[in-house]
């Protein structure tokens, strides 16, 4: 394990265990989870424990590469569209900022570790006003039968010179009254801050205010008619067979870690074969033994080209020379890394062959999407689906953020409307489009008067806007000028 990680790992243990203390609550965890969240961070960090250096063994860091692929599939063109009031269109700045700068990176994040939470941090910014809570940062302190997370502590870290700051927030449902029979439930919001000498300790507790990042935080918010919790976790779809109990995902390469050893101890040898390969030509020593004795003008021994190697006893048929050239199993041994990669794709949710070792380029690609590749394209999708799900639900979070602390005038939200399709919120590329199928359709319409002439000559000629533009009215006028010839001759 990675020093980050020993750290990472052994930092959360201690904030589970404070944090069990200062909010008297129960941490919904297991060290099962625990253990492969921190297996799965050395993996994608590409420090795999199958890694071997004294045996050979490196690795090519595939699953980096597998949850790349799957963060830019996944988020294709994505865009997303929240209207209907001034308050709809802050949270549409704040969502489009999140969209433009960090959804990539942070959907490859969670196919790494599992998932993660999107949360407002209560900054009005639309820029800044979302952190993201990977598994180290947060502690699950309630669920459901669903699996779905009700209650959450979170971690903030700040380090002053030699001084270690720590807040604590707390995320749960309480109950706080009973009215005709039944209980009502609000929503608490609980800020503590710390303040140590030591990056090894939680510390004392000091004054929100103490803390120029936090002095604008309160130490209890409490909201009534919240349904739901305050953030959004955008969950990996695959069953977590780790632990079945966990509220958390799994990583998108957590059933196959077998078959990504074995395809980095594949590359390592065809790697080692390849450095073993160089030319060689065995002399015997008889035939260098007077040159080797001689001294060159700087009274250095002659040293013997690097591709020439000495025998004591001659070559096996008793001559003096040999020629050596290794016989290299590169078809044999990219058809057993591509047997393996076939396995990675199954069992990470992809089409057979997806992958493919490029015999020519000697590197791994994937394989243009078809029409055929039906289980890419429903992973994609579930993908997809849990995305959105987590975003509707930061957009909830966004909405009740805008009622308490920034004060803003209710307004609709069709986010938030359930009669609104999907359709009308979310846009994703269409996996099995192609570029020219886009520009032939772009094309037509722009014929049939239905779409923007300077859009098409930007987005499928490669034109800039100004270019575009000016192309556009010159056709114009020239078009005009065509019309009164024409009328007048």
């Amino acid at each position: 394990m990675g020093l980050f990680n020993r750290v990472r790992a052994w930092f959360m243990n201690l904030f589970k265990s404070e944090a069990e203390k200062q909010f008297n609550v129960d941490i919904v965890s297991s060290a099962m989870m625990e253990a492969a969240q921190s297996r799965w961070l050395n993996v994608i960090n590409g420090t795999p424990a199958w890694v071997d250096k004294e045996g050979g063994i490196e690795t090519i860091n595939f699953a980096k590469f597998l949850c790349y692929y799957t963060s830019k599939k996944t988020c294709l063109d994505i865009k997303v569209t929240v209207s209907g009031s001034e308050r709809a269109d802050y949270i549409n700045k704040c969502i489009k900022a999140m969209v433009d700068k960090s959804i990539r990176d942070k959907v490859e994040d969670a196919c790494g570790v599992g998932g993660i939470i999107f949360k407002p941090n209560g900054t009005y910014n639309p820029a800044s006003a979302i952190d993201y809570m990977m598994p180290g940062d947060f502690a699950v302190t309630d669920r459901n039968s669903n699996g779905d997370i009700l209650g959450a502590i979170f971690i903030d870290r700040l380090q002053k010179g030699d001084t270690f700051y720590t807040r604590l927030e707390y995320h749960h449902f309480e109950d706080v009254a009973v009215e005709e029979g039944e209980t009502v439930r609000a929503y608490s919001i609980e800020n503590r801050a710390y303040r140590s000498q030591s990056s090894e300790a939680l510390g004392n507790e000091v004054q929100l205010t103490s803390v120029d990042e936090w002095k604008c935080i309160q130490p209890i918010t409490t909201l009534s008619n919240v349904e739901k919790p305050l953030f959004g976790y955008f969950k990996m779809p695959y069953n977590n067979t780790i632990d079945y109990a966990s509220p958390e995902g799994v990583a998108i390469f957590s059933n196959c870690l077998k078959e990504l050893e074995a395809l980095d101890v594949a590359w390592s040898r065809k790697t080692d074969e390849v450095y073993d390969s160089r030319h060689m030509t065995f002399v015997s020593q008889r035939l260098i033994k007077g040159p080797r004795d001689k001294q060159n003008p700087n009274g250095k021994p002659i040293k013997l080209p690097r591709f020439v190697q000495e025998l004591a006893q001659g070559t096996e048929d008793g001559g003096n020379i040999d020629e050596h050239v290794a016989t290299l199993l590169t078809e044999q041994r990219v058809a057993d890394m591509n047997s393996i990669l076939s396995m990675i794709s199954t069992k990470a949710g992809f089409s057979q062959g997806q992958f493919v070792m490029d015999r020519k380029e000697g590197r791994v690609t994937a394989t243009q999407i078809e029409s055929d590749d039906s289980e890419t394209i429903e992973t994609i999708t579930d993908m997809r689906t849990a995305l959105k799900s987590a975003i509707k639900d930061l957009i909830y979070a966004l909405d009740k953020y805008c009622d308490v602390f920034y004060q803003m005038p209710s307004g609709y939200v069709n986010a938030l409307d359930d009669n609104t399709p999907d359709e009308d919120i979310f846009y994703f590329k269409d996996l099995l489009s192609t570029f020219e199928q886009d520009r032939t359709r772009a094309y037509q319409l722009v014929r049939d008067g239905l779409y923007s002439k300077i859009r098409y000559l930007i987005e499928y000629e490669g034109f800039s806007e100004e270019e575009a533009r000016e192309m556009v009215a010159q056709a114009n006028e020239e078009n005009k000028k065509t019309e009164k010839e024409g009328l007048f001759e």
